[in-house]
């Protein structure tokens, strides 16, 4: 039997609960960032030297940047150490089934950038459900689901990684 309908309902009402919980929080702009949860979803396009280079320009040291990765595929491959996420993981009733993917999104990152564009429900949920403080991500319809919007093309790493240093700068998250 095929629950894939079911769970996409529950993930939605999920979503939507933890974006209204978050829009009534208030955005704290002069706190720097010191730590960075990074998601970014299985993809051969994906700029992982892109990547390596926007940890060098956030001066906080690469043991503080965490990376999850959402997989299409089992396959353990991951440029970053760091958690793999699979469909797998989310119960019908939408719970985390995996302590290292649930670790990571009770983490309280100063910042989350999420590289996936939330272009599945599976993204938008994992983004939606993460403590971190700031989220960052692509311009989506769900713009709710951010603190900072950067309108870039999905596949140009480089130009949203150059957006999103201008930005940090300009709110005095770094230096």
């Amino acid at each position: 039997m095929n629950f894939s309908g079911i769970k996409y309902k529950v993930l939605s009402k999920k979503i939507a609960g933890s974006v209204k919980r978050n829009s009534s929080s208030s955005l704290q702009v002069n706190n720097t960032i010191k730590t960075v949860g990074i998601l970014v979803k299985e993809n051969s396009k994906f700029d992982f030297e892109g990547l390596k280079r926007l940890q060098k320009q956030i001066p906080i040291g690469s043991k503080n940047f965490s990376v999850l990765t959402y997989k299409i595929q089992n396959e353990t491959y991951n440029e970053f150490r760091g958690a793999f996420f699979y469909e797998k993981h989310v119960s019908l009733t939408g719970k985390i089934k995996s302590k290292e993917v649930s670790d990571f999104l009770n983490q309280e990152f100063d910042m989350l950038i999420d590289y996936t564009a939330a272009d599945t429900i599976f993204a938008k949920f994992l983004t939606a459900i993460s403590k971190a403080k700031f989220k960052v991500g692509y311009f989506t319809e769900d713009e709710n689901l951010y603190d900072l919007i950067i309108n870039v093309p999905i596949d140009n790493t480089k130009e949203f990684n150059n957006e999103l240093i201008k930005y940090l700068k300009i709110l005095n998250k770094i230096t």
